[in-house]
């Protein structure tokens, strides 16, 4: 099981429990992985983890461990430590990533648990006689018991972009343990527990200035901690956007003299092709503003154009198994981390989370108001947020949608140009898509994309909706890069779930807080604007020369009989037949080609790789 997850890590170490064995590979990253053994064991307790703690000295002080000690002390320990003294309860003291399992072999139970947005993967396989489990899919199935076979009700409902819920994965017999849960496994039976549950707004509103520097302190702790084992230089991805900008300039802030290494992906040179109005096609300009702040920043901008996003397909598959979520953007992230790996770099900051996070826009409030019916304030706050460059049409939708009827609500989207018939942009059997809607019911998930009225449960669910896992750790094993995330560090989230929800456009502002917290750090331009970055907007140049290969792709998904139980492989033909000389900016042309027909090029090639046919 270990040799077939080599890629992950390389340092093998084994113990052995008698009724149970455990054993992990280590990608050594941080400055105390120099003392990791291997599964910690004591007594009749082991444990083998995956894990990068981020609050490691609000532990050590917890368990009485002084800071000379704790740095002699791996991750692993420490976390060992946490969950002799507090068991399970331990785990929701955690902050940073982590998967691990933990034996207790007094009680004959192990506990299995994820950090709270899965950032670590962690597959688990429930035999007849065995139990067994391992961070990516290919330890467990090396296993004669496992069978290797995708599991068509869930790559159904992937092409159909519902939120990844409950413990079934992209392959039959293979669960996983959920972010944000543990699951605590003795003789025949699993229990699967969730341990995270974040709190909203509560108590006396403060002062706008309160929340902003609160904002501020508890960012600046989570990319400090974020910058361990980094070396002289971190690399950050640097958009145009509040979030990457945030991240860049804080960490330019905080770890100098040493080097930041900031990529922006931008399109050819020259590129003046079509994208959505309001959309910024070249994010170069602002992205360099806010590099020119800060001198131990180096600015990289990457173009990626030249690649097909379907030239590295093979290669993806064998480090995330699993389809590719996203074709366009894995072009310049690939461009990104290669360029990364050549100049030794080993963590990357990204602004993944920022959007229901610090820079949430806020807009549910309006559909608040109108719920409370405080339909003057609604529209006070509406007029305001029009007044700074928002749209009336985007207002309108979020002062009625969620109070419309579904048809109605389709009606005026259609109007829109935004298709919500699954048909036209998901590539669904169709005779699965009735199990499809009726999973999207089950799970609370509104195919047709309504605004709803409560924002923190569309910000928790928009937060758990993917599950990153395999992407981190396959970028790990092909780049040697470790990709982390400040804006989903769980105190900050934590903290922005808990700021009242009116402080979020105050103003008139969308993302007023972000704008407010951090205009001592990015230039005025940055934080004034209202346009959206429009990455890989050169997306139908660099596919449309491999036209040929995506119809190839195609031909070859439909030779897959099994593939068929999941997907319309006769749309997927169709789509790719058809390809459009124009009308790149449409939003029907954007949803059925760059989303539906390079989800389904995805998802058909994982399948057909899966059943092992050419």
């Amino acid at each position: 099981m270990l040799q077939a997850q080599q890629d992950y890590g390389t340092r093998s170490a084994l113990a052995d429990g008698g009724a149970i064995a455990l054993g992990r590979n280590l990608f050594p990253l941080l400055p105390e992985d120099s003392f990791d053994r291997g599964p910690v064991e004591r007594s009749h307790f082991l444990l083998a983890a995956d894990v990068r703690l981020d609050n490691r000295g609000d532990l050590g002080a917890g368990l009485g461990i002084s800071a000379p000690e704790q740095s002699r002390m791996s991750d692993a320990s420490l976390l060992f430590e946490c969950l002799l003294k507090w068991g399970e309860a331990a785990i929701d003291r955690l902050v940073g990533e982590f998967a691990f399992a933990f034996w207790d072999g007094a009680q004959q139970r192990l506990l299995l648990a994820r950090d709270i947005f899965g950032y670590r993967p962690l597959y688990f396989h429930e035999g007849e006689r065995f139990f067994a489990f391992s961070t990516m899919p290919s330890g467990l199935h090396v296993l004669a018991d496992v069978p290797y076979d995708f599991d068509a009700e869930f790559m159904a409902e992937s092409l159909a972009l519902l939120p990844h819920v409950g413990r079934k994965t992209q392959f039959r017999e293979i669960q996983r343990v959920e972010p944000a849960h543990y699951a605590s496994v003795t003789r025949g039976k699993i229990v699967s527990q969730r341990y995270w549950n974040p709190s909203g707004p509560s108590g006396p509103p403060k002062a706008p200035s309160e929340y902003e520097e609160g904002v501020r302190s508890v960012f600046e702790t989570a990319v400090a901690a974020q910058l361990r084992g980094a070396g002289d230089a971190i690399a950050t991805h640097l958009s145009a956007g509040l979030d990457s900008s945030a991240v860049t300039s804080t960490a330019a802030r905080l770890f100098a003299p040493g080097r930041v290494i900031a990529f922006t992906a931008v399109p050819r040179a020259g590129f003046e092709g079509a994208v959505p109005d309001t959309m910024l096609a070249n994010e170069a300009e602002l992205a360099a503003a806010t590099a020119r702040l800060y001198p131990n920043i180096e600015h990289v901008l990457v173009e990626s154009s030249a690649e097909s996003p379907l030239a590295a397909l093979d290669r993806e598959h064998v480090f995330q198994q699993q389809p590719v979520a996203n074709l366009c953007n894995a072009v310049w992230g690939r461009g990104i981390h290669r360029i990364a790996q050549s100049r030794g770099l080993k963590v990357l900051l990204e602004g993944g989370a920022g959007n229901m996070s610090i820079s949430y826009a806020g807009l549910e409030w309006l559909s608040v108001l109108v719920a409370r019916g405080r339909l003057l304030d609604a529209l006070r706050c509406a007029s305001a947020l029009a007044s700074n460059g928002a749209s009336w049409l985007t207002l309108g939708a979020r002062l009625s949608a969620p109070f419309l009827p579904r048809a109605a609500w389709e009606f005026a989207s259609s109007r829109r140009g935004r298709i919500t018939d699954l048909r036209h942009y998901s590539s669904v059997a169709p005779d699965k898509i009735q199990a499809v809607e009726r999973s999207a019911q089950e799970s609370g998930f509104d195919l047709a994309y309504r605004p709803r009225t409560d924002p923190f449960e569309t910000r928790l669910r928009a937060l758990g909706r993917y599950d990153g896992g395999n992407f981190y750790k396959g970028t790990l094993a092909q780049w040697g890069l470790s990709v982390r995330a400040p804006m989903a560090d769980k105190r900050v989230i934590e903290y922005c779930l808990a700021v009242p929800f009116e402080e979020y456009v105050r103003g008139g502002l969308p993302r007023s807080i972000a704008r407010r917290a951090f205009a001592d750090r990015l230039p005025k331009e940055v934080i004034g604007s209202r346009t959206r970055g429009y990455q890989a907007a050169d997306w139908y140049e660099s596919l449309g020369r491999d036209v040929a290969t995506l119809r190839e792709e195609a031909k070859a998904i439909a030779r897959c009989s099994s593939a068929s139980a999941a997907m319309d492989v006769d749309w997927l033909q169709q789509t790719a037949a058809s390809w459009p000389d124009g009308g790149w900016a449409r939003q029907d042309v954007i949803m059925r080609h760059r989303w539906g027909l390079l989800r389904a090029i995805s998802a058909g090639h994982f399948m057909r790789k899966v059943a092992g046919t050419n």
